[in-house]
């Protein structure tokens, strides 16, 4: 038995999760996921799972990322319907510019772990309007999916640790999408400001 392969996996699972709860209050009503925010979040973490399943190989490590990949395009043809649409600001215009680099990179330099590292700043950058969104008005986000898309990240931590290859490279993304996605759970918490 091999408990790094099932760690993996229910990193992957608990990623799912956390998209259900997400797509559950945007059912509910209680949540309008900004349509460009998810556009831009698909095509990047589409080019994030690719590079990082040519970065590790290994299924137990990249099963997270390819189970955010098929959620992300499923939320973001869910806020296709029910979301709202909002135009693209400076930063997004920034993440995607920065997504379409990374493509570049990875065909001009055949290097996959060159196109993660940009990838993954490309997603970093995507955060800020969440983040600015949920300071201004913490009601905008529920918590508890983004706890949970942090415990998915910290068990994939977890399982590229225990299967560690002597890459760093394999550790950038699950431990900086641990820390993007736990930021938003207590900025959901804070009191509304005036």
């Amino acid at each position: 038995m091999d408990i790094s392969l099932y760690l993996g996996i229910f990193a992957g699972i608990v990623q799912i999760s956390a998209f259900a709860f997400y797509n559950r209050n945007v059912f509910r009503g209680t949540a309008k996921p900004n349509t460009a925010t998810w556009s831009l979040w698909f095509f990047l973490t589409i080019l994030n799972a690719a590079s990082y399943v040519a970065i590790t190989g290994d299924f137990a490590k990249y099963f997270l990322p390819i189970a955010s990949a098929g959620a992300t395009a499923a939320t973001f043809a869910y806020a296709l319907f029910a979301g709202k649409f909002s135009g693209i600001d400076r930063w997004d215009s920034l993440a995607f510019a920065l997504g379409i680099l990374a493509m570049l990179v990875w065909w001009y330099y055949q290097s996959a772990i060159y196109a993660n590292l940009i990838v993954l700043n490309a997603i970093a950058i995507s955060f800020w309007p969440t983040y600015r969104g949920v300071w201004k008005n913490p009601t905008t986000e529920e918590a508890l999916p983004w706890y949970l898309w942090a415990f998915a990240y910290a068990l994939s931590t977890a399982t590229v640790l225990l299967r560690w290859s002597g890459s760093f490279f394999e550790l950038v993304l699950p431990v900086s999408l641990f820390f993007l996605h736990l930021a938003v759970g207590p900025l959901t918490r804070r009191k509304r400001s005036i």
